[in-house]
């Protein structure tokens, strides 16, 4: 504009003689020629160190960044506007300008950011755009450097579970080995639907009155199955409140606590098998748990048979825990091939309608459906706890114990 108005006003000044008014038409054009240049000229020779801690934080906390900017030459100038380039997922994007006359010198900045969604992230690089002190030219520029973060899911710390699943099933205690026992000291349980029948252990079964069965445990070797239920169309809600976040937090956190037990871990998704730490030890076991399911994202199957099939692929004494959104009578069949012959089976069942406002919620046919599933994962030998929206991960799990409290 100052271009514009100094050319017309030059014009008009020269054809109406004035002089005087020619002069200042000539300075209006003159300043952003010479800011043009001036900018062009500035020849930027900056570098840029960015250290974040920590680069890799759980879901919902911060990150600490610190920006070290050094000038080592080119003519001075008045501004320099910068602007870190940073993923949506981490926060907005700091913003911040050096002023400084000098060709010289060295800033560090600081600022925060925050994880916001679960993922693999890229910091920077950095902008910087150079501007004259009247704004009227600008030259852009950008560093090289960036750094990867990576947001991780919550995994929270779960109490003992020996109550619920009896000796051997939890990460407290010591599995027996039914090898190394007298006939009379053999571990038995009632009956559950999908028993083998040649596991019946008669002797406790004329004694109870029902029919009993020899509990197949492994002594050096206790395995455990997480199934995480990962179909887009079962779950509901948004970002770090949606039922598939709890979902995967809750994942993370039972393989954690099993494998800290001692356990052999596996890990399903919709997809099939996405982990096994099976000839690993417990630490490379647990980031490669946590890498999984920092990755893991939400997929367009519409049942759970891949995922029985690599449940069922397993020993048959690893115990399963299910991580589930909304049920249909085609997934209670699925689940009910992964506890035929299983020691324990646990379902961690999610009300997703109670995760999201109520204008996102499914029809009352499939609320009706899924209550239907959850009746008969209880009828077959499943112990079902149901999560609502607001429940932590530590209470839905301890609520298993409560339930083997009372069988």
């Amino acid at each position: 504009m100052l271009l514009v108005c100094g050319v017309v006003l030059t014009v008009v000044a020269l054809g109406f003689g004035e002089h005087d008014m020619a002069w200042v038409g000539l300075l209006l054009v003159l300043i952003p020629v010479l800011a043009l240049v001036l900018v062009t000229a500035t020849g930027l020779r900056m570098s840029c160190t960015r250290t974040v801690r920590p680069s890799r934080c759980t879901l919902g906390d911060r990150m600490q960044v610190s920006t070290s900017l050094e000038r080592t030459g080119g003519l001075p100038i008045g501004i320099l506007r910068f602007e870190e380039t940073v993923p949506r997922a981490l926060g907005p994007r700091p913003r911040f300008a050096v002023h400084s006359l000098s060709g010289r010198w060295r800033r560090t900045i600081g600022y925060t950011l925050e994880g916001r969604a679960r993922g693999r992230y890229r910091i920077g690089p950095m902008l910087v755009r150079a501007c004259d002190p009247f704004g009227t030219a600008v030259s852009d520029h950008q560093f090289s450097t960036t750094t990867d973060v990576m947001v991780t899911p919550h995994s929270w710390p779960l109490a003992g579970f020996n109550r619920a699943s009896g000796a051997g099933q939890s990460g407290e205690t010591t599995p027996q080995q039914i090898g190394s026992q007298g006939q009379d000291d053999i571990l038995i349980r009632e009956y559950r639907h999908g028993d083998d029948l040649s596991r019946v252990h008669w002797r406790s079964t004329a004694h109870q009155g029902d029919l009993m069965v020899r509990r197949e445990e492994q002594a050096s070797d206790p395995a455990i199955t997480v199934l995480l239920d990962s179909r887009a169309g079962r779950h509901a809600g948004l970002g770090p409140a949606s039922s598939f976040e709890w979902a995967v937090s809750a994942a993370a956190s039972v393989c954690a606590h099993m494998l800290h037990s001692g356990y052999r871990v596996r890990m399903a998704d919709a997809t099939g098998m996405t982990m096994s730490s099976l000839d690993v030890d417990t630490t490379v076991a647990l980031e490669r748990s946590i890498q999984i399911l920092t990755d893991q994202r939400m997929g367009d199957q519409q049942d759970l048979a891949d995922a029985a099939r690599a449940c069922s692929s397993a020993q048959g004494a690893e115990t399963v825990v299910a991580i589930l959104g909304r049920l249909t009578d085609a997934d209670v069949l699925a689940l009910d091939a992964t506890r035929i012959g299983r020691p324990e089976s646990l379902a961690l069942v999610l009300d997703t309608d109670s995760f999201t406002a109520r204008r996102f919620r499914g029809t009352p046919e499939q609320a009706d459906q899924h209550d239907r599933a959850v009746e008969h994962l209880h009828a077959h030998g499943w112990r079902v706890v149901t999560v609502r929206g607001g429940d932590s991960v530590p209470s839905a799990w301890q609520r298993f114990n409560r339930i083997g409290a009372r069988r």
